[in-house]
């Protein structure tokens, strides 16, 4: 089920978001989760510390690299960007939505040059820690009126997913279906290690595959525990007694 699905590959729809600026810390987590999980997020605050070591030691794992750099520049800009990935480990990039038709039309031809190996291209919609008021006062309805909106010029220009809330995931499939390719932060998992910090719009990663997202993308929850490896088994045994309907 959908194309983009099968270039990825993933094993599971669990990804590490290491986000580090520790290289020491940062590397010894990637060596010990990186084989477990789909994939590993590479985002600013790593990928400015020691970000060539980083897609270095994913690159030489094997270890898919979802680089969350979220760009919003001109058009020509962003296709420059994406012209000149530095790792085949780089299998997913993001960048804001609110750049417009153009911006995400010149990712998309930039991606498409790289052929069968190109990364997936992903939108973020709105970012997962505004407020109602906050979106209102971006000109929004509601986070499902942004998200809406700014999803269907996304998908329409070329991406091929789209990064939310996990509010938002059932409208979402509602809407277009199981082709796109959902993106979730703000998983926090259930019991006493999932609070939800500055993720106003935090859930289970149970509510989310149910939901209908392919990636949960989960950070704090993990490398804030006591053990990392043990923290993500047990977050991989959860996510293994909810399988994912609308992934494929």
């Amino acid at each position: 089920m959908g194309e983009i699905r099968s270039r990825l590959h993933l094993k599971n729809p669990l990804c590490l978001a290491l986000d580090l600026a520790d290289r020491d810390r940062g590397l010894a987590i990637l060596a010990l989760v990186g084989p477990h999980v789909g994939m590993v997020k590479c985002g600013s605050v790593p990928f400015l510390s020691w970000g060539r070591e980083f897609l270095s030691a994913a690159e030489e794992a094997g270890v898919p690299v979802f680089l969350d750099l979220k760009w919003h520049d001109i058009p020509n800009t962003v296709f420059e960007v994406l012209s000149s990935l530095p790792s085949p480990a780089i299998r997913m990039v993001t960048l804001h939505a609110q750049g417009g038709e153009g911006m995400i039309a010149s990712a998309r031809q930039a991606l498409n040059a790289m052929g069968e190996n190109a990364p997936a291209l992903i939108a973020v919609t709105l970012l997962t820690h505004l407020t109602l008021d906050e979106v209102q006062r971006l000109g929004y309805k509601s986070r499902e009126d942004g998200v809406s909106r700014l999803g269907k010029m996304a998908l329409s220009s070329g991406a091929d997913g789209l990064v939310m809330a996990p509010g938002e995931l059932r409208q979402a499939r509602n809407l277009w279906g199981p082709t796109p390719f959902l993106v979730t932060p703000g998983i926090r998992p259930s019991g006493p290690a999932g609070s939800k910090d500055d993720q106003a719009n935090a859930k289970t990663p149970r509510e989310a595959l149910e939901d209908g997202s392919d990636l949960l993308v989960v950070g704090r929850p993990l490398l804030s525990a006591h053990d990392p490896l043990e923290a993500t088994m047990t977050l991989l045994a959860e996510i293994g007694a909810a399988p994912s309907p609308h992934r494929g």
